[in-house]
Parts: structure tokens; C-alpha cells; sequence
């Protein structure tokens, strides 16, 4: 009989098991702490390797948020290929996972867009015994609204600055594949209680406002035809662009950064430099795309007005 209330059929009148669906939450500085502590919790040390995608940025300034850590505990990296449109080489991800046995791979979700071959590279990465981090410094809202990504992993990063106006602030979550052990670790170190509220902001609306701005740029590009490209040709459901890239087809793109940010309008490179430890003979794809790309803002504080005046600009100094 399945009308027991005491068996196994029963239904309750509240959710009780706090582990269903439970995301463990640790705050930091940045996301480049929350990755230094989850690299040491798990004791990722030297002789082991790490397994990166090859587009990672390096600044004079900050260095490479995502490398460094990588570095600061003397793991090996290893890195996979993407192509000019920075999709993910899913064979040579494969092989680099079978032949080198990285102790955890990175995903990144670039600017928001996680790549389509993500959730099936994690789930392989897992089954062959390899920890999976997705890096979403630029994907807090596709995961959070949008849903879209953050959940293949073993772990997760954000990075609050990157998304809400707060001048610094990391997020790590474990999933639930993490041991005790691991979260024991990190939760000594957790700085959740000295964290901005970003909980205070509406994420749906900051979601719908990015979403409206980058889909009226996309709907601009006619204008921009043989000046610049969209590196993602749509705004995928569930996507929320934390800035939209394009690819400079005629002028220099350092030239037309500098011009633009002078005519007032905010523009960035992600990632103008790549770290050294990505050889431009071995990755030419990737320092093809680093030296073209340009980031266009689509922030919520950018009202449909100005992404007007700014295409026009674009238009003018491309």
C-alpha cells in the first residue's frame, strides 16, 4: 500500500534533510583567496597537476587571479586548447585528462557564457577521478538566475566586484561531492561575517537589466558589420553577460580601447596579455583572440540611451 503515512511513501509537510541541496558558502577576499584555500584544503601541492584552459590573463598590476594560486602552492599546469571563438577543444581535454591525470581541472565560464561542452567535460573529468572547479568570476548570475551552470563541479568560485558594485569579495561553494575534511579546513578560514550583502541587491533584476543591454548590442552589430564581430553570435537563455566581447576586425585594438575609454565610454580587454606559460606557438588561437578582443559594458547601471551613443562612437572611431 503506498497511503502508509509511516512508510516510505509518506510525504512531509516541510523539507527536513539540510543536505539536500546544500551548497556549502565561504567568503574570502577574492576569488583568487577562495581558490588558494581550496587548492590547499584539498592538498593540491607539488607534483601534482592542475589542468587550465589557454586563456588566462596576467596583469602588471594584479597578476593572474586564476594562475597565481596555481603557482603559490608549486602544482604543475597543464593546459587545454581552445579555439578563436574560445570554445573548449573537448578532445584535447580528454586526452590531457587520461594521459597527464591532473588532480583537478578548471572551467572557466568566460563573461558569463559557459561553453557548451562544459557540463559533459566535468561529468568525464569526474568519472575518472579528477576534481572539477568552475570558475565563474564572470557567471555568478547565470548560475544564480539563470541557472545555467555551477552545478557539474565539485566547486564553484565568485568574484562580487566583477558583478555588484563592491571593491572586493570571493565566494567559494562545495558542492556535494567535497569531504568533511575539506570543508573543515576551509571554514577555518572563512571571512562569510566580514562580506558585503550582495543578498541586499536584487539578482533577478541586475539579470534582466545585463540581459536587455546585451541584447540590444547584439541587435546593433549590423551597424558595426567588418569593423567588429560578436565572439558569441546570441544571448543564450539562462546567460547573464557579465560584459559582451567582440572581436576588432579592422583597427587596432589597443589603439580603439584607448580611444573609446578617452570618448568616455568604459570599454576593457579581457585578457589583453596571457601569462607567459601559454606559448603563442603551441596556443596561437588563444593569442590570436587575445589580441583582438574587446569587452563592451553591460552592466546594470547602463541605460538603453547610452549603449545607443556608445555603438555610434564604436562605429565612428572603428
Amino acid at each position: 500500500m503506498t497511503d502508509n503515512l509511516c512508510g516510505t511513501m509518506s510525504v512531509l509537510k516541510t523539507a527536513r534533510l539540510r543536505s539536500n541541496c546544500l551548497r556549502s558558502t565561504f567568503g574570502f577576499r577574492s576569488a583568487r583567496e577562495a581558490f588558494q584555500h581550496l587548492l590547499s584544503a584539498y592538498r593540491i601541492a607539488a607534483g601534482d597537476a592542475v589542468l587550465l584552459p589557454s586563456f588566462i590573463g596576467w596583469s602588471q598590476r594584479e597578476g593572474s587571479g586564476v594562475y597565481d594560486p596555481v603557482a603559490n602552492v608549486g602544482a604543475e599546469p597543464i593546459f587545454y586548447r581552445i579555439d578563436e571563438n574560445l570554445s573548449i577543444d573537448a578532445d584535447d581535454v580528454k586526452d590531457k585528462l587520461l594521459k597527464r591525470k591532473p588532480r583537478l581541472m578548471v572551467l572557466i565560464h568566460y563573461f558569463g557564457y559557459p561553453d557548451p561542452n562544459a557540463a559533459y567535460l566535468a561529468a568525464f573529468a569526474r568519472q575518472n577521478g579528477v576534481c572539477v572547479l568552475e570558475d565563474e568570476a564572470h557567471a555568478m548570475l547565470s548560475d544564480l538566475v539563470g541557472g545555467v551552470c555551477g552545478r557539474s563541479g565539485d566547486a564553484v568560485i565568485f568574484s562580487l566586484h566583477k558583478m555588484l558594485p563592491f571593491s572586493e569579495g570571493g565566494i567559494l561553494l562545495l558542492n556535494k561531492s567535497f569531504s568533511e575534511v575539506v570543508r573543515t579546513q576551509i571554514a577555518a578560514s572563512d571571512l562569510s561575517s566580514d562580506m558585503p550583502p550582495f543578498w541586499e541587491y536584487d539578482l533577478h533584476r541586475i539579470a534582466s537589466v545585463r540581459r536587455r543591454n546585451a541584447e540590444q548590442l547584439i541587435g546593433a552589430m549590423a551597424e558595426l558589420e567588418g569593423y567588429v564581430k560578436l565572439l558569441f553570435p546570441s544571448l543564450p537563455p539562462g546567460v547573464v553577460p557579465q560584459t559582451l566581447p567582440v572581436i576588432t576586425l579592422r583597427k587596432n585594438r589597443d589603439e580603439l580601447y584607448f580611444e573609446m575609454n578617452d570618448a568616455g565610454f568604459g570599454v576593457v580587454s579581457l585578457y589583453h596579455t596571457l601569462i607567459a606559460q601559454i606559448d603563442a606557438q603551441e596556443f596561437p588561437e588563444s593569442h590570436a583572440l587575445a589580441s583582438r578582443i574587446l569587452n563592451l559594458p553591460v552592466h546594470q547601471d547602463v541605460e538603453p540611451e547610452q549603449l545607443t551613443a556608445m555603438i555610434a562612437k564604436l562605429r565612428e572611431l572603428a
